[in-house]
């Protein structure tokens, strides 16, 4: 009966928290913070941004319409076992088709799926957090289609093939001079910004047989297209002319128009807002769903000394996880206000074992149309500035002018799943330049935080991002004024081109310097209202954070290149150091100090659809490091297969070796599978399984672990 509650309750329970003000502890969090479309003259932006930092490696789209999206979580572990699959349906909008996202897939990629194939572009956002997607909205698309079928005959790669006519000099010369008259007229009007009627007359100029001025009425047109902000029509123009005319000499240029173009709003305005319907009252949407969870251990040890053999079995999980994601929207002519709630509740039907919950969101905000002003109130996601990844409190900004943003946000950061962290507050402030020509934005910030009445960190930033469709670049330089070190160092690059190559860089130092961090030489209970009671200052407490503050330092390079339009292959070089530091060890009962630690990671992966089935993708992976402390290999495959639209199938197979300074040698073998089917449009069906077979030897004894854990369940998007 206890368990039988157990499986009916967490939706009670969930929707209960909030207006009961029940506090229990945090267990798993979502990495996905929220999706949100915009319009981009005639492209539909879908940006969804995330609760850390990411970095953005490549991405492969399935036959059917499936995007996969690699990246990098660079301020939380993707390993990380708290993590919360995540699958949200796209919200109510008129010039996207819906679409489903997906996170982590079963090789740690982010899927968005329209159940059909799409045009798009991808680039990482400029607030180093965000990814967006680009694809044309359904009006512009809409739009070109009737342009494609409209006369005069298209002068692109789809366009018929004119017949040879035979003509005279005469002939000739005359069509030379009509449009050469019409290319001028087109330039005056180009200049005159009357672009409707260059587009009209560069249009004549291309339905006439080739002539001297048809090369310049190709660039004029993609020009007159890209003024009249169409941009899906100017980037097929600057395509043809790079195809025709590969040995022009204008053709750097015009491929800087192309990836420009890939960017629309690239000068004048920024993303909107699409403009929805007026909504009177709150619509609202999201999902619900539940996943049972089963693990079994088995576990055998045998000492060499002895000979002698132990075993176990015994149920290593049992837990049924509820999570509800809910939105309200409401639209006016000159506001958006929204109400979020998202929480997970893990019910664990172990015996003894306790249950748990994380409020990932629960806040209220609103916002103009015209994105002049915005508050929000309650739990929710800080994007930037030196902000907690997840606070609660209040965030306000206010526009000023057309470049600048001025913001201010109070609140207590949430402490991480599982944690007995001291309530702490913070205030902070900073300024955003929205935007410069030539893509340029930023912002700096000020940021204090409090603990236990005294200061826990006091730093200054500045950020600076630079981004069109082919770069996007980033640095931030964060210097805490507390402790006069630099806290944050961080370098990111993106590079792509037009071929389809991605080139990546980061170069990331951080310390995370904060005087809590003295806990860390004291026992895990004390508190640093205990220290301060206790007789110890606050300048011995910062000098103790400061050694129990290690430097951590990475660099990494990374590139993949299109082999064929099936076959990508990628590479990356990874290295990074932690600095030697002090901390309290529980088992000697003592603080020690812990020693530098290293670590250089070689990958490459070969990543190929359509290879097997009709519709799948095939990732192979290969990685070797040679640590401090250790050296390991690992060897994977996964494989995505869809069938009928609506069921999908992911398998993987994992192979890892691992030996290290203390002649332990370490094997593992997890095969594992993943099953989506869609039953309808609004509710999912899955079911995942596994199996982790275990192998650790050293001179002293000999153990293997089998562990078999499966999950079973659904969700229903409404």
């Amino acid at each position: 009966m206890h368990n039988f509650k157990k499986i009916l309750l967490p939706v009670a329970n969930i929707l209960g928290l909030l207006l009961l003000g029940v506090t229990v502890k945090p267990a798993y969090a979502e990495v996905i913070d929220r999706i949100q479309i915009f319009q981009a003259g005639d492209e539909a932006e879908i940006r969804i941004r995330f609760v850390t930092r990411i970095q953005y490696v490549r991405q492969v789209m399935l036959k059917n319409g499936d995007v996969r999206i690699y990246f990098n979580l660079l301020e939380v572990d993707a390993a990380d076992p708290r993590l919360t699959w995540q699958k949200r349906d796209s919200p109510p909008s008129n010039i996207v088709s819906p679409f489903t996202v997906t996170y982590p897939e079963i090789d740690s990629s982010l899927s968005i799926s329209f159940g059909k194939p799409v045009d798009y572009h991808i680039r990482p956002g400029n607030d180093g957090r965000s990814i967006s997607f680009f694809t044309p909205n359904l009006n512009a698309a809409s739009r070109l289609r009737e342009f494609l079928s409209q006369p005069p005959p298209l002068t692109g790669a789809t366009a018929l093939p004119k017949p040879v006519i035979l003509r005279s000099e005469a002939e000739i010369a005359s069509d030379e001079i009509e449009a050469k008259k019409l290319l001028d007229k087109a330039n005056v009007a180009l200049k005159n910004g009357s672009n409707t009627e260059a587009i009209d007359i560069l249009r004549k100029v291309l339905a006439m047989p080739p002539n001297q001025s048809t090369q310049a009425a190709h660039y004029m047109l993609g020009q007159a297209y890209e003024k009249n902000r169409e941009f899906v029509k100017a980037r097929t123009e600057y395509d043809l002319y790079v195809k025709l005319y590969p040995k022009a000499n204008d053709l750097n240029q015009v491929k800087k128009n192309l990836a420009r173009v890939f960017m629309p709003a690239y000068e004048e305005e920024k993303s909107i807002p699409e403009k929805l319907p007026i909504l009177d009252k709150m619509t609202y949407y999201g999902g619900f769903s539940q996943y049972y969870s089963k693990g079994i251990l088995e576990t055998s040890s045998t000492t060499t000394s002895s000979a002698v053999m132990t075993t176990s079995n015994n149920n290593d999980q049992s837990q049924l996880l509820s999570s509800l994601d809910l939105t309200g929207l409401k639209r006016t002519e000159s506001t958006e206000t929204r109400l979020v709630f998202r929480d997970t509740f893990t019910a664990n039907l172990l015996p003894g074992a306790g249950d748990s919950n994380f409020l990932t969101a629960a806040y209220f905000e609103r916002g103009s149309s015209s994105q002049t002003y915005f508050y929000g109130l309650g739990r929710q996601t800080g994007a930037a500035g030196g902000l907690p990844s997840r606070f609660d409190g209040t965030w306000i900004n206010r526009n000023l002018g057309s470049k600048w943003r001025v913001n201010a946000a109070i609140g207590s950061p949430v402490a991480a799943p599982g944690s007995n962290d001291e309530t702490k507050t913070f205030a902070a402030t900073s300024v955003d330049l929205t935007r410069l020509p030539g893509q340029w934005s930023g912002n700096t910030y000020f940021i204090g935080q409090r603990v236990a009445n005294i200061l826990d960190r006091r730093a200054a930033g500045i950020e600076a991002h630079y981004f069109d469709s082919l770069n996007n670049h980033m640095g931030l330089l964060e210097y805490d004024t507390l402790f006069k070190k630099l806290n944050t160092g961080l370098i990111q690059g993106n590079w792509t081109t037009t071929d389809g190559s991605n080139y990546t860089l980061l170069i990331d130092h951080r310390r995370n310097l904060r005087i809590t961090n003295a806990l860390r030489l004291e026992q895990p209970s004390k508190k640093i209202a205990e220290l301060l009671n206790s007789g110890i200052t606050k300048d011995t407490l910062r000098e103790n954070a400061l050694v129990a503050s290690p430097i951590f330092n990475q660099i990494m390079v990374g590139m993949t290149l299109p082999l064929s339009t099936r076959l990508k292959w990628g590479a990356d070089v990874r290295a990074n150091n932690t600095t030697s530091y002090e901390a309290y060890d529980m088992s000697q009962g003592a603080m020690v100090t812990l020693p530098r630690v290293w670590a250089h990671v070689y990958s490459a992966q070969l990543i190929g659809n359509n290879l097997l089935f009709n519709n799948d993708l095939g990732v192979a992976s290969f990685s070797y490091t040679n640590a401090s402390t250790y050296n390991a290999k690992m060897l994977s495959y996964n494989q995505v297969a869809n069938f009928r639209q609506s069921l999908q199938i992911n398998v993987s197979l994992q192979l890892y070796a691992e030996d290290n300074n203390m002649s332990i040698n370490l094997t593992r073998m997890n095969p594992s599978f993943r099953l989506s089917y869609h039953m309808n449009k609004s509710l999912y069906l899955e079911c995942s399984g596994g199996l982790v077979l275990t192998h650790t030897s050293s001179p002293a004894q000999d153990d293997k672990t089998r562990k078999k854990y499966f999950n079973l369940g659904y969700r229903w998007n409404f």
